[in-house]
């Protein structure tokens, strides 16, 4: 298909299997509808005190800082710079991850009565990610005596070795994964030196900050820029971390910061009615959109320093104008990512179903937005995707996004003989290379996910939690299922399905932005259902006369009016059940 995107990738439907009378027993316990007992199952909560635990999540079930590796030391040097007046660096990374932790212990910092600190990060354009030498050097000419990092370090040996040279004691906060040696410096506090099983295992990088400034300073405050850097960087919302972000969300919506507000009015997010979901689409890309733009992330992080409402609201508005001219920049790209992909056949850019992968690059892209792209091309092709934005010097940043089952980050260390840097999660990985090596890493890429990739069309799967008549969706369902929340990676929104809905004639219809509205019906009850993103699917609607729909139901207010509405994830012709 040349000059087009193709459609998305066909889902391949898993409707999971309901133990019925386990089921009845626990809704009667709980005294919850039938559906939540049994996605209470389905999630591994098999048990009444287990469901009671998880539906009320809290910051009491939040292990204490003291279980992590070197925090002892770190607390202790940190008083130290305290009681000897040194100067602190606080070096954080330039996502909401970095940005909210670094707010975080600056905060903590300053409590625990250590003011002369100060905070740094990479500028994500001329720099790139982590503490590099420079840094270090600038740090020690300005007097600076210790260095704590924030969601970064790592993976940064070099500049640890530099700062030892000079004197500077470094404490390292991360999560990311410890590859090869870990950094030989004063602390390195990184969950992933733990066991898998411990309740940090999964933490962001905030998240650790989190438990730093608890240790230091004896308060679990704060814990709303834990949460934020949570939801935001995609990390598992499961045990811990989903007792963090429940107990954020409640402070943002009982005592938020100036700065939420102010940026949370630019978005129309109130912060009573916050939820995970709006603190990732809402205000985490305008957080983002600073450093994504050029300003090296500092307006966010002074966003979140500032009490001052009319100073929240200038930083907040910046940051909205980021926000739009990033929106502006990355359609640029997506549209020419798609036509290099639909190009002549034999172009080595030109997409094959056969192929596994899908890597780009161009001189003209924004090294800041290229990461949203791939996650874009990853959701239409469905194939793992690497987006490089190579500078005028010939060097090349690049993002890469994966998909189920194929561990991306390691895929890229089996192919870096190709590359100069590059780190990340099993999702989402960052990657610098000279852009004459690029030809060669494609096809080291390709080689490499054929090996892990089955053969033929790749489809993404969707999990269904439930078989459902629309009878049984009302408002008592959805008020049970919001019990589940906060709903993020790990602990999806559920998603149930009906089989055999009909369409009501003449109801379909395509929106402004590309989206599907429809009028459903199953049995005597009608639902009104919208499609985010599914104009495409017009046609194919009209002429099913019968649909099997997968969707998360919800309350829709309009107009002072409050109904219920289905928010399709995948409608197909009718099949069996």
């Amino acid at each position: 298909m040349r000059g087009r995107a193709p459609s998305c990738a066909e889902y391949e439907w898993h409707v999971a299997q309901e133990d019925r009378p386990q089921t009845e027993a626990l809704a009667r316990t709980l005294e919850v509808p039938r559906v939540v007992a049994h996605l209470l199952i389905h999630r591994g909560i098999d048990s009444v005190e287990r469901a009671r635990r998880f539906l009320s999540p809290g910051l009491e079930y939040v292990g204490p800082p003291d279980s992590l590796a070197d925090m002892d030391r770190a607390v202790e040097r940190i008083r130290r710079a305290r009681d000897d007046g040194e100067r602190v660096l606080v070096f954080g990374d330039y996502d909401v991850d970095g940005i909210a932790g670094t707010a975080l212990l600056l905060r903590a910092l300053r409590r625990f009565g250590l003011t002369p600190c100060r905070a740094g990060m990479p500028n994500r354009l001329e720099e790139g990610y982590g503490l590099n030498p420079k840094h270090v050097r600038e740090a020690h000419e300005q007097g600076v005596g210790l260095i704590i990092t924030v969601d970064n370090g790592t993976t940064a040996h070099e500049s640890c070795a530099v700062a030892r040279a000079l004197g500077i004691d470094v404490i390292v906060t991360d999560h990311h994964q410890i590859k090869d040696n870990p950094p030989d410096v004063f602390a390195f506090i990184n969950p992933k030196r733990q066991d898998p099983s411990h309740p940090s295992a999964d933490a962001c990088g905030a998240a650790v900050a989190f438990k730093l400034a608890w240790a230091l300073t004896g308060e679990a405050a704060d814990i709303d820029l834990a949460a934020l850097g949570t939801v935001a960087d995609i990390v598992p919302l499961c045990g811990e971390n989903r007792d963090l972000v429940a107990a954020g969300i409640a402070q943002i919506s009982e005592r938020p910061l100036v700065g939420l507000v102010k940026l949370g009015e630019t978005a129309g997010t109130r912060m009573d009615e916050l939820t995970a979901e709006h603190i990732a689409f809402q205000l985490a890309p305008r957080i983002n959109a600073g450093g994504r733009m050029g300003d090296g992330a500092r307006t966010g992080l002074e966003l979140l320093l500032t009490d001052d409402p009319d100073e929240a609201t200038r930083l907040a508005r910046a940051l909205d104008e980021a926000n739009q001219q990033r929106r502006e920049v990355e359609n640029t790209i997506y549209r020419q990512a798609l036509q290099a992909l639909s190009g002549p056949a034999g172009q080595a850019t030109a997409f094959h179903p056969d192929q596994r992968t899908v890597v780009l690059a161009c001189r003209a892209w924004h090294p800041g937005v290229v990461g949203i792209v791939a996650s874009r091309l990853q959701s239409v092709y469905y194939r793992p995707t690497v987006l490089i934005a190579v500078d005028d010097d010939g060097c090349g940043r690049g993002s890469a996004r994966s998909v189920d089952g194929f561990d991306i980050t390691h895929a890229l260390f089996e192919c870096r003989e190709h590359l100069v840097k590059v780190g990340g999660h099993a999702n989402a990985a960052g990657l610098t290379i000279d852009s004459a090596k690029v030809g060669a890493f494609r096809e080291a890429f390709e080689a490499e996910a054929r090996k892990h990739l089955p053969e033929g069309e790749l489809r993404r799967r969707l999990d269904i939690d439930a078989q459902v008549a629309f009878t049984e969706v009302d408002g008592r369902l959805i008020s049970g299922m919001d019990l589940l929340r906060p709903f993020g990676f790990g602990n999806e929104a559920p998603v149930l399905c009906t089989f055999g809905a009909a369409v009501v004639p003449g109801s379909c219809r395509e929106l402004r932005g590309g989206h599907l509205r429809a009028t459903l019906k199953d049995g005597a009850k009608i639902m009104a259902a919208i499609g985010f993103h599914m104009g495409d699917r017009l046609a194919e609607l009209e002429h099913a006369g019968t649909v099997d729909v997968a969707f998360s139901p919800q309350f829709n207010t309009w107009r002072g009016e409050t109904t219920i509405q289905l928010v399709l994830k995948d409608i197909r012709p009718a099949r069996s059940a």
